[in-house]
């Protein structure tokens, strides 16, 4: 009854664990298109600034401010844009780490718990070995004694 219940928790912590894992994966799936999606604004932006400088005198001077501008702006965003993944992207890794200390902990918990019941079936059998020579002795005896 004990091994089944062990049994039964070990694959309800290996379920917990496998959905756990899945949803990091698809974190890391969700920033990761995020940053496209950074990446991609930021090249846009960089093609505007270039199809305004291609403009008149007058107007890319005006423009060339407004797109500096822009350009500082974007590039201060994209770095905090950057910043942020990076700090996600670094806990993510820091949580499939402790996740993988935890599986590791697991497994060598697991493997322990199995070397125990593994210890306590050959103890029992040794037992039952050792019972059995006395079982045939006392049988012979009564076989003896009833002639």
């Amino acid at each position: 009854m004990r091994f089944q219940q062990f049994l039964s928790d070990v694959a309800e912590d290996m379920e917990i664990l496998a959905r756990e894992n899945a949803d990091l994966g698809t974190r890391i799936r969700v920033l990761e298109q995020e940053n496209d999606e950074h990446r991609e604004r930021e090249r846009i932006l960089k093609q505007t600034l270039l199809s305004a400088q291609q403009a008149s005198e007058d107007i890319r001077n005006a423009a060339r401010r407004e797109a500096e501008l822009v350009v500082r702006e974007a590039h201060d965003s994209s770095e905090q844009l950057t910043h942020h993944a990076l700090q996600r992207s670094a806990e993510i890794e820091k949580a499939i780490h402790e996740l993988k200390i935890q599986r590791k902990n697991f497994r060598l918990t697991l493997q322990k718990s199995l070397e125990l019941f593994h210890q306590v079936l050959e103890f029992d059998r040794e037992e039952d070995e050792k019972d059995k020579p006395l079982s045939y002795l006392t049988r012979k005896a009564e076989t003896s004694e009833g002639r």
